[in-house]
């Protein structure tokens, strides 16, 4: 991965390779650190000059995880990823900005009733949008499921995906039950 770092943040789109001849694009602009108009500026252990320093370290560990699990990802879903997946992280990051400088996750309404902050709602919808984005380009993050790791070659991805696809099935089970079911010794209807 070739990412020139000093364009993360900005708003040049194209960002660097992320491997021979594979340019990533992506709309990633981050603001300037303002000490005044931060809402976490008391807690921020980060240089205060230039582009936010959380937000920009956040952006950079998303490129850094997805570049070095899914290796085989090509222009168009690169550009997908930059255009519309990562512009929602950067939403995320500056809804949990507002967050962490919350002192009660509790507000009051005009008419004086207590409810909880509408940022969790956003944060909530953008972590759902987020996640029917990874979705939409066939990867998620499920629990059990096996991603991607570098080096693996796509046939043995795809030799490991036949035999179990927790969202499709497992595509031999007729086969595996016909064999299994040759023999109806035992069976009680």
């Amino acid at each position: 991965m070739n990412l020139d770092e000093t364009k993360i943040g900005n708003l040049e789109l194209e960002k660097g390779l992320v491997r021979k001849g594979v340019a990533m694009y992506a709309w990633d602009g981050i603001k300037e650190c303002t000490n005044l108009e931060c809402p976490v500026v008391d807690q921020c252990k980060y240089v205060h000059h230039g582009k936010c320093a959380v937000q920009v370290e956040y952006i950079q560990t998303l490129y850094k995880t997805m570049f070095s699990t899914y290796s085989y990802l090509d222009e168009t879903m690169l550009f997908k990823i930059g255009m519309e997946i990562v512009p929602l992280y950067v939403h995320l990051i500056r809804l949990q900005i507002v967050e962490l400088s919350l002192h009660t996750p509790i507000t009051l309404t005009e008419k004086g009733n207590q409810a909880i902050h509408p940022v969790y709602r956003e944060i909530r919808e953008t972590l759902k949008t987020i996640g029917a984005m990874w979705k939409s380009l066939d990867m998620t993050f499920a629990f059990g499921e096996k991603l991607k790791l570098s080096g693996k070659s796509d046939a043995s991805i795809k030799d490991a995906k036949s035999k179990v696809d927790y969202e499709r099935g497992d595509p031999d089970y007729y086969k595996k039950i016909s064999a299994e079911g040759a023999s109806r010794k035992g069976v009680i209807r």
